[in-house]
C-alpha cells in the first residue's frame, strides 16, 4: 500500500512539472492574443482652459469616464493596469448645451484598443456672475427680543451655471440668538444661497462664505394696567385687575413715552364676578400679556375677635337670684365683630353680654346670649349663641 502511494506521488510530481514546462512554452513561443476590458477610466478634457475663458462649465457636474477594450499579447496585457491608460478628448467649438467629446487614448504600441463608445455627450452651461442681497434669518431662544441686525455688508457676489443662478432668490445669513447677557451680540455668521422658499441652492460659489453680524436687543419695561370703563361716571377704583402690571418690549425711545397700558373700554354691568378684557398694545410694542381679568374689589372690613368668660355675662331680670354657675354657661364665649371702619379699635368693654331671665328660670329651657353696645358695626357673631344646662 505504501509503495503504491509513493508511486502515485512521483506521477503527480512529473505531471506538475510537465504543466509548468508546457505553460512556459506557450508563453515564450506561442504567447496568444487576448482582450481585456477596463471600465470607468477617467477622461481628461484637454481644452478645459478654453472652456473657462468662455465662462462655460460642465453641468450637471459629473465624473467623465469611459470603458475601453485593450487587445494584445497575453504577456503585454498582464503588464497593463488602469493607471497606465490615459483617455482624453477635446470639445471642439464648445457651445452652451449639448457637446460631443471624442475620445482618444495613450497606450503602448504592442496593444490595440477600442472604446465601448467613441464619444461622450457633455452638457455645458454658461457660468454666470451676479450680486445678490444678504438677508438675515434670526433663529434661537431670544429671536423675538431682537431690535436690529447689522451685517458687515449688504450683498455678495456669486457665480454658478445659468440654471442655478436663476434659482437663487437671495443670500441667507443665519443669525443664532441663544444668549442675551449683553445689550449687543457680535458673531460670525454663515452665508448660504437660497431659493424663494428658503431652501439651499447647492453648487453656487460665493466670493465670501461668512461675515460679521451685530445684534441689538429691544428694551423691556414694566408698566401698570389702567382700567377703562365705558361709563365715565363709574369709578374704576372699585375694580381690581390681574395681573396688575405687564412687561412691554420695544425701542427705548418708544418705551420712554409709555407709562401704563389701557384696557379696552368695558361696561361695568357686564363684569359680574370677573371678566376677561383685552389690552390696547401700542404700535411697535410687544407685551407678555394681551388680556387681563377684571373683577370688583372686595369691600374692606375688619374682623376682631373677643373672648369672654362666663363671669363676664350679666344676668338681667334675675328675680330668682340665680347664680351664673347654675345656668351652665360655657367657660369660654367667642365674639367675632365685623366693623365698618377698618381703623376702629375694639375692646370687651365696648360690648356687654347678657342673658334675660324675665320669664323666670327653667332648667329645661334654652337660653340665648345677647349683647349691648354703643358702637355700630356691620355684624356680630357669638359662639355659642345659645346653650342649655
Amino acid at each position: 500500500m505504501k509503495n503504491n502511494l509513493k508511486r502515485n506521488t512521483k506521477i503527480k510530481l512529473i505531471s506538475f512539472l510537465s504543466a509548468i514546462v508546457l505553460w512556459m512554452y506557450v508563453m515564450a513561443i506561442v504567447d496568444p492574443e487576448d482582450t481585456k476590458i477596463f471600465e470607468n477610466i477617467p477622461v481628461t478634457v484637454t481644452n478645459a482652459e478654453e472652456l473657462e475663458d468662455e465662462d462655460l462649465v460642465v453641468y450637471p457636474a459629473s465624473d467623465l469616464v469611459a470603458d475601453i477594450y485593450i487587445t494584445g499579447k497575453l504577456s503585454d496585457l498582464q503588464k497593463i493596469s488602469e493607471d497606465d491608460i490615459h483617455i482624453y478628448g477635446t470639445i471642439k467649438n464648445p457651445v452652451e448645451g449639448k457637446n460631443y467629446l471624442y475620445l482618444k487614448v495613450n497606450t503602448t504600441k504592442q496593444v490595440s484598443y477600442e472604446f465601448k463608445s467613441d464619444f461622450i455627450i457633455v452638457k455645458l452651461e454658461k457660468l454666470m456672475h451676479q450680486e445678490k442681497d444678504i438677508n438675515p434669518d434670526i433663529i434661537g431662544e431670544y429671536k423675538n427680543d431682537v431690535d436690529t441686525v447689522t451685517l458687515q455688508q449688504s450683498s455678495v457676489n456669486i457665480s454658478a451655471p445659468r440654471v442655478l443662478i436663476e434659482q437663487v432668490d437671495h443670500i441667507k445669513a443665519t443669525v443664532p440668538v441663544d444668549i442675551k447677557d449683553r445689550e449687543k451680540l457680535t458673531q460670525r455668521v454663515k452665508l448660504v444661497a437660497v431659493d424663494k422658499n428658503g431652501r439651499e441652492v447647492k453648487g453656487v460659489n460665493l466670493d465670501i462664505t461668512s461675515i460679521n453680524s451685530e445684534v441689538t436687543f429691544l428694551e423691556e419695561k414694566e408698566v401698570p394696567i389702567n382700567i377703562q370703563l365705558k361709563d365715565d361716571l363709574d369709578d374704576a377704583n372699585g375694580y381690581e385687575v390681574n395681573p396688575q402690571t405687564v412687561i412691554i418690549k420695544g425701542k427705548k425711545e418708544v418705551l420712554n413715552k409709555i407709562n401704563y397700558i389701557n384696557t379696552n373700554k368695558v361696561d361695568s354691568a357686564t363684569i359680574g364676578v370677573s371678566k376677561k378684557v383685552d389690552l390696547i398694545i401700542p404700535n411697535n410694542v410687544t407685551s407678555n400679556e394681551t388680556s387681563v381679568m377684571i373683577k370688583p374689589k372686595e369691600k374692606q372690613s375688619l374682623v376682631q375677635r373677643l373672648i369672654y368668660s362666663q363671669s363676664e355675662v350679666e344676668l338681667k331680670n334675675n328675680f330668682q337670684k340665680i347664680k351664673v354657675s347654675d345656668l351652665g354657661i360655657p367657660d369660654s364665649i367667642n365674639v367675632e365683630v365685623q366693623l365698618n371702619d377698618a381703623n376702629a379699635e375694639l375692646s370687651k368693654s365696648d360690648i356687654s353680654l347678657y342673658i334675660d331671665l324675665e320669664n323666670s328660670y327653667d332648667e329645661t329651657k334654652e337660653y340665648t346670649i345677647n349683647y349691648e353696645s354703643d358702637i355700630a358695626f356691620k355684624n356680630i357673631k357669638i359662639i355659642p349663641s345659645t346653650f342649655r344646662k
